[in-house]
């Protein structure tokens, strides 16, 4: 038989997180709730576009909504036990997720539109450009095509991770640079035999 000797401060902690996840239970339950909601909404938005019928559902963006759910299990972590929990309604959660779509996020050069869900970043941007091979690309230019909107601060950033991929590509043959200030990218044409 083993037994599990926990400190004093150890057994406290785990106490507190117990009354926590008890009081907060209601709100963090209903919130993954909306999330999946929102992900069978989106679904069936999709489906419906792909059959061309008309939308019969409202739907929030997932993305929203995971914010908002995330924002509220952060926000009920750092809450003490002693206090009073605090409950935000759905309304009150929607409003905030709209607010927030509103505002730019930050760059993260793993988060490419949902078009491009699945495949790398250089895989998007030969996607991108095979759209119109002959049409030469400035870095911004891939920039809007792979990317929903962020704050302008981190164009710089986004301009270089960009910039790596597309040596990347280069060095692979799948693109070419045909101008160095500013750079301008096109699809590489493939070497006729």
């Amino acid at each position: 038989m083993s037994y599990a000797v926990l400190s004093d401060e150890t057994k406290k902690h785990l106490e507190q997180e117990r009354v926590r996840l008890m009081n907060d239970r209601e709100t963090i339950v209903s919130g993954i709730a909306s999330s999946v909601s929102a992900e069978v909404d989106q679904a069936i938005q999709t489906l419906n576009a792909l059959l061309k019928e008309a939308p019969k559902v409202e739907v929030v963006p997932a993305k929203d909504i995971v914010e908002s759910v995330t924002k509220l299990l952060d926000q009920a972590a750092t809450e003490t036990p002693t206090q009073p929990s605090r409950r935000t309604s759905t309304k009150k959660a929607k409003t905030e997720a709209k607010e927030k779509s509103s505002q730019p996020q930050a760059f993260d050069a793993k988060q490419l539109k949902r078009k491009f869900k699945g495949i790398s970043l250089s895989d998007a941007v030969v996607q991108v450009m095979q759209q119109d091979p002959a049409r030469i690309y400035t870095t911004d230019d891939l920039i809007a095509a792979l990317y929903d909107k962020f704050d302008e601060a981190d164009l710089p950033r986004a301009r270089k991770t960009l910039g790596a991929t597309l040596m990347h590509a280069i060095r692979a043959g799948k693109a070419e640079k045909v101008q160095d200030k500013p750079p301008h990218y096109k699809l590489s044409t493939p070497a006729t035999v």
